[in-house]
C-alpha cells in the first residue's frame, strides 16, 4: 500500500500547474480542519516579528494591497506557526492576522493561523526568545497598580539580596514597560489568550498537511481535527489551572514558565502542602505540558522530517502521509541551512523556515493544482523547491571515523539511551541511540534467528550472519562492513551494527542524481563487493545495501543476514566474469578451515563453512584454474 502510494505521489508532484477557470468557486470545508477546492493556498513560517518582512512577502504573492487589506479573493494563506518571539512586531502581527481572518473569510478565501511552539511558549509564559523591545508594544495599557503589586512581591523576595536601588534596576531590567499588559493580554480571557487557544495546530488544504513541526505516526493517527482538539484542551487545561493557582497567589505576576512548573512539581511532589483544589491545578499544569502532544515528539516541537536521514524517516513520513490521507506535508520549525524553502523524501515534505528574520531571501511555498512551487518575493516568479540531500543533518562527531576497537567497545558496553523500529514486519530492526560520556552514536540491532542449519542451498535469516560477515570481512582486509557486534537489548540477542551517518545508498543516489557510485574508484570497489557476496553465498544484495558517505568515495556494504547459504554455488555472474583485486586473491588463498572454524565457528555452521570453502575455490579457479587452495 504505502509503494503504491508513494508511485502515486510521485506522479502527482512532477505533473504541471492544472489550468484553473477564470472564476474559481470557493474552498469546500469538509471537516473542521479540512479543505478541498481552493483556487491557490500561500503558506509562510516562522515570521518571529518580522512585521515589515511579512508584509512585503504577502504584497508579493497578491494577498495585500499597499493599504494591508485582503486582495488574496479566494485564495488561502496557511501562517505555520511562530509569528512571535524574536522580532519587535509580533503584537502588529497578530493584530494583522486576526483582520485579515475576517477580511479573507468575507471574500470567499481563508486565512488559516496555526500554533507553533513560540505561540505555546508565551501562552505559558516562557519568555526565553521575547524581544525586550516588544513589550513597548503594550506599554500604554499597563497599569500602574498592576506593576506596583509586581513589583512588592519582586522586592520582597529579593530582600536582603541587594540594596534598593540595585533591586529596582533589576526589576526594571526582568520586566520592562509593557511585561505585565502583555502577559494580561495572554491570558485565558485576555485579547490574545482567547484567539491563540482558538488557533489550529494544523490544516490540510487540498491534500496538503500544514503543520509547524512535524508528524510522528502516533501524531498522524489521530487525524487533523482530533490533533487540533487534544492540543486546544490541553492549553486551555494549562491556563486554567494557572489562573486557579494564581488566585491563591501559589503564581504570581513575576513568574515565568520554569517557576510555575516548579511550583506545579512541588505540588505533586507534597501534596500536603497545598489544599485539595490547589493540589489538583497543580497535578492538572504539570500533566499538561508532560502530554506527549506538547513535548519533543508532538506536532509543535517534532524535528524528524526536517533533520532526519531519509533511510530512518522515510517510513515515518509515509506513514503519516498515509494516515492522513495527504500528499505531502508542509512544516517550518527547523530553519533550513541553505536559507531557502527546501523539499525532501522527493517532494512529500516541504521545509519553509527559511529564516526570514535573519536573511533578506523572502520566500513562501504556492499550492496551486497539482503543484507546489516556491515563491521568490524578489525575483516575482516560482520556481520548484530545492531539494535537499537524503541524509539529513550529519552530527560530525557521529560520522567521524574511528579505530575498529573503539567502535566495537561503544557498540557493546555504550549506555541505550533510546531506540526506534525501523520499517514494518516481523523481523523490523530497531535503530538504538547509545551514549559513552558525552558522545552519542547509533546502530541497527538485528533479533532475527532462523533454522540453524539449513538445507542444501536453503536460505536462512539470522542476525549471526551480520557479525560473521564483519569479521570476515576484516580477515581480508576489505573494511567495507560496517563494525558489527553481538549485543543484548530487551532480553534479546542479536546483531549491532554501526549506522552510517551521513551515507546514502546507491538507489537514493542515482533518485538524487548523486554521481558517487559511477566513478572508476567505486567501479573497482563494486566489483571487490560482488567477489565479497560471492564468497559468503549473499545472493540477495541490491542497490539499497549499497552504501557511500556523500563526502568520500568508500563502498560500504550492508544487510547480511540472509548470507552465509549452503549452496556451493556463486551467484549467476551475467555479462561481468568476477574481477578479483591482487590483495583480495591473495587473502582468500589464506583461508583455511581451521582458520575460519576460529574466526566464525560460535556464528555459523560448519556447514556453512564448508559450502563458503568451495565457492571460495571456484572463485579461484574463474582467476586462474590451476591455481593451488588450501583446505
Amino acid at each position: 500500500m504505502i509503494h503504491r502510494m508513494l508511485i502515486a505521489l510521485m506522479g502527482v508532484l512532477t505533473l504541471g500547474v492544472v489550468a484553473l477557470p477564470g472564476v474559481t468557486a470557493a474552498a469546500e470545508l469538509q471537516a473542521p480542519g479540512t479543505w478541498t477546492g481552493a483556487s491557490k493556498v500561500i503558506a509562510v513560517g516562522d515570521l518571529h516579528g518580522s512585521y515589515d518582512k511579512a508584509i512585503r512577502l504577502l504584497q508579493a504573492a497578491d494577498l495585500l494591497d499597499e493599504d494591508l487589506r485582503w486582495i488574496g479573493g479566494a485564495q488561502h494563506l496557511v501562517v505555520v506557526g511562530d509569528f512571535v518571539d524574536r522580532g519587535v512586531g509580533d503584537r502588529a502581527l497578530m493584530d494583522l492576522f486576526r483582520r485579515l481572518q475576517t477580511e479573507s473569510e468575507a471574500a470567499g478565501g481563508r486565512v488559516h493561523i496555526l500554533l507553533g511552539n513560540h505561540e505555546v511558549m508565551m501562552l505559558m509564559r516562557d519568555h526565553r526568545y521575547v524581544n525586550a523591545q516588544s513589550y513597548r508594544a503594550w506599554a500604554d495599557e499597563e497599569k500602574e497598580a498592576d506593576r506596583r503589586a509586581a513589583w512588592r512581591i519582586f522586592s520582597k523576595s529579593a530582600a536582603g539580596n541587594a540594596d534598593e536601588a540595585s533591586t529596582r534596576d533589576e526589576f526594571e531590567k526582568k520586566y520592562p514597560p509593557g511585561y505585565f499588559a502583555r502577559q494580561k493580554s495572554l491570558d485565558r480571557d485576555g485579547e490574545y489568550g482567547r484567539w491563540l487557544l482558538g488557533l489550529p495546530t494544523t490544516v490540510k488544504i487540498n491534500g496538503v498537511v500544514f503543520v509547524h513541526g512535524g508528524l510522528t505516526v502516533q501524531t498522524a493517527a489521530l487525524g487533523v481535527d482530533e490533533i487540533n482538539r487534544q492540543v486546544q484542551a490541553l492549553l486551555k487545561r494549562h491556563l486554567e489551572a494557572r489562573e486557579a493557582l494564581e488566585k491563591k497567589r501559589v503564581v504570581t505576576p513575576v513568574m515565568t514558565f520554569v517557576d510555575i512548573l516548579s511550583v506545579a512539581r512541588d505540588g505533586v511532589a507534597r501534596p500536603e502542602r497545598l489544599s485539595r483544589p490547589l493540589r489538583e491545578a497543580a497535578q492538572e499544569l504539570y500533566e499538561s505540558v508532560r502530554n506527549p502532544l506538547l513535548q519533543g515528539e508532538g506536532p509543535l516541537w517534532y524535528r524528524g522530517g526536517s533533520f532526519e536521514d531519509e533511510r530512518i524517516e522515510g517510513e515515518m513520513v509515509a506513514q503519516a502521509l498515509e494516515l492522513m490521507d495527504a500528499r505531502a506535508i508542509v512544516v517550518a520549525h527547523s530553519p533550513t541551512q541553505s536559507k531557502r524553502i527546501t523539499s525532501r523524501f522527493h517532494g512529500q515534505l516541504f521545509r519553509i523556515d527559511h529564516n526570514i528574520s535573519g536573511s533578506e531571501n523572502l520566500q513562501a511555498l504556492v499550492v496551486e493544482g497539482d503543484k507546489i512551487m516556491v515563491l521568490d518575493a524578489a525575483k516575482g516568479r516560482t520556481t520548484e523547491a530545492q531539494s535537499e540531500l537524503p541524509t539529513g543533518r550529519i552530527d560530525p562527531r557521529a560520522a567521524a571515523e574511528v579505530p575498529d576497537s573503539v567502535l566495537e567497545k561503544f557498540l557493546t558496553q555504550g549506555e541505550i539511551v533510546d531506540s526506534r523500529y525501523l520499517g514494518r514486519g516481523t523481523t523490523r530492526p530497531r535503530l538504538l541511540v547509545l551514549k559513552m560520556g558525552e558522545e552519542r552514536r547509533r546502530g541497527i540491532f538485528k533479533t532475527v534467528e532462523d533454522g540453524e542449519n539449513p538445507s542444501p542451498g536453503e536460505a536462512t535469516d539470522r542476525f549471526q550472519h551480520e557479525v560473521a560477515a564483519y569479521r570476515l570481512d576484516r580477515k581480508l582486509g576489505l573494511n567495507m562492513v560496517p563494525v558489527t557486534v553481538v549485543r543484548k537489548f530487551d532480553g534479546e540477542r542479536g546483531s549491532l551494527q554501526a549506522w552510517i551517518e551521513g551515507a546514502v545508498d546507491q538507489e537514493e543516489a542515482e533518485a538524487y542524481n548523486l554521481a558517487l557510485f559511477n566513478t572508476d574508484a567505486m567501479s573497482k570497489q563494486l566489483d571487490t563487493g560482488r567477489v565479497f557476496d560471492a564468497l559468503i553465498g549473499n545472493f540477495d544484495r541490491g542497490p539499497n545495501d549499497h552504501l557511500c558517505p556523500v563526502t568520500r568515495q568508500r563502498l560500504l556494504l550492508i544487510d547480511h543476514s540472509q548470507a552465509f547459504s549452503t549452496s556451493p554455488e556463486l551467484p549467476a555472474e551475467g555479462d561481468k566474469p568476477l574481477a578479483v583485486d591482487p590483495q583480495l586473491l591473495a587473502a582468500l588463498r589464506g583461508l583455511d578451515r581451521d582458520s575460519l572454524e576460529e574466526l566464525l565457528g560460535d556464528l555459523i555452521s560448519d556447514r556453512q563453512i564448508d559450502a563458503l570453502l568451495v565457492r571460495r575455490d571456484k572463485i579461484l579457479e574463474s582467476q586462474a584454474p590451476s591455481t593451488p587452495t588450501g583446505r
